[in-house]
């Protein structure tokens, strides 16, 4: 089964029954989609643009040897391929982050420069021909190991070494000057693998820092929202972990877990420009009022667009969180699985969190009637397989352990304090 871990003030972590535990293949897929994730989607545009740049300037490279160069049709055909695909990649990347297209582009990137490069080395081998066509494979180690990290950085090091070493000894006599290059060269290679791999390492490194500086920043201003018209801690805590929760059960991998549920601590952050006397008002709201109030959607959303490659989900969340399965939510009127997937998860830990607690305008109801409530809103305001999902929360006990948990950590601390 898979375990919700909630860390008291002293440090001891709980677990929680969530969800069945994940299969060999379902745990693999989650490490290649994390791999595949490694960076943000900004560098990846620029590395869509980057890489057919490169294949253009090698083929021009190639073009101005003349004809006398051998395999020259192989790179030049190689190189139009690579610039065709990229591009025509590049383009649906731009408008979405697709793990799919991330890994097709990958699987033609090697492909390609590997069976041009085994055509023009054999071809040059057979001329006893030499060029420093090699210096490429350095080249895609360092922009390889900046983009998927050190893990990455390994791999591709390995990868483009071993791979010039074999050629250079299968297609080149042993008495050539190339092969007694090769220990020079090898060591070349794994220079500027270390080289790569440090570089590597620090800017994840920093950027994993910034991250978290920001993330830290972005929560303590969501703290000081919902403290304006309920008890910020215990609800910012029931929304992390009743949305990590959902997410577990409904099989979403650790990586987008996490995510959601820091996502899911944020979701109100907009209502930061909410007057307090639309916020904290007792009555019923007029229908302007009602207005200005469901503004905060798309003003959480302009607020975490400005880092959109980090807090993307966070973005669609803070937007989308009030969007209804039937299209009757808003800011956009969306409907069904149009919804993202996430702020459909966030919906249901929303209302139910909102029905259990005591607001200005409100009395807290019993979780009995809160969850009737959202068996009620099935299909209708929230997705039937999230509800479905929560009900099976609620049934296993889930529900009612981590409502355990979250109150005597509140407690803890507010005696602590």
């Amino acid at each position: 089964m898979g375990m919700l871990q909630l860390a008291n003030p002293g440090g001891v972590a709980y677990g929680i029954r969530i969800a069945p535990g994940r299969s060999v293949r379902r745990r693999v897929q989650d490490r290649v989609e994390s791999f595949l994730a490694q960076g943000n989607l900004s560098f990846e545009r620029n590395f869509l643009i980057v890489r057919p740049a490169i294949a253009g300037l090698v083929a021009l490279a190639v073009a101005v040897q003349g004809a006398g160069f051998p395999g020259r049709t192989g790179v030049l055909l190689a190189c139009s391929f690579a610039i065709a695909y990229n591009f025509l990649i590049a383009g649906l990347v731009f408008q979405k982050r697709i793990y799919l297209l991330r890994a097709v582009s990958l699987i033609l990137d090697n492909l390609t420069v590997t069976f041009a490069s085994i055509y023009v080395f054999r071809q040059m081998g057979l001329q006893a021909y030499e060029s420093d066509l090699w210096m490429l494979f350095p080249t895609l180690i360092v922009i390889n190991g900046l983009y998927y990290g050190p893990i990455g950085c390994l791999i591709y090091t390995t990868y483009w070494t071993g791979l010039f070493v074999a050629i250079s000894m299968l297609f080149y006599p042993d008495e050539s000057h190339f092969v007694d290059q090769l220990p020079m060269r090898f060591l070349f290679f794994v220079l500027i693998g270390f080289v790569s791999l440090s570089l590597a390492a620090e800017l994840r490194s920093r950027r994993a820092k910034l991250e978290q500086q920001t993330r830290q920043t972005l929560t303590m201003l969501a703290t000081i929202v919902e403290a304006r018209d309920t008890d910020a801690g215990a609800h910012l805590r029931h929304i992390q972990h009743y949305s990590r929760a959902l997410a577990q059960r409904l099989g979403l991998d650790d990586q987008t877990t996490n995510e959601l549920a820091y996502a899911a601590m944020i979701h109100d952050v907009g209502k930061a420009q909410v007057p307090d006397s639309i916020l904290k008002k007792p009555g019923p709201l007029t229908v302007e009022e009602r207005r200005e109030i469901q503004r905060h959607t798309l003003w959480g959303s302009e607020l975490l667009s400005a880092s959109e490659e980090d807090f993307a989900m966070a973005g669609e969340v803070a937007r989308s969180h009030h969007e209804r399965w039937d299209g009757e939510g808003y800011p956009d009127g969306l409907a069904g699985t149009a919804i993202p997937l996430s702020a459909r998860i966030v919906a249901v830990a929303d209302v139910y969190d909102a029905l259990i607690s005591e607001r200005p305008y409100k009395k807290a109801w019993p979780a009995e009637d809160a969850v009737a409530e959202i068996k009620r809103l099935r299909g209708t305001h929230l997705d039937p397989d999230v509800v479905d999902a929560f009900i099976d929360l609620c049934e296993s006990g889930a529900l009612s352990a981590i409502d355990a948990l979250i109150r005597d950590h509140h407690t803890d601390e507010a005696q602590a304090a």
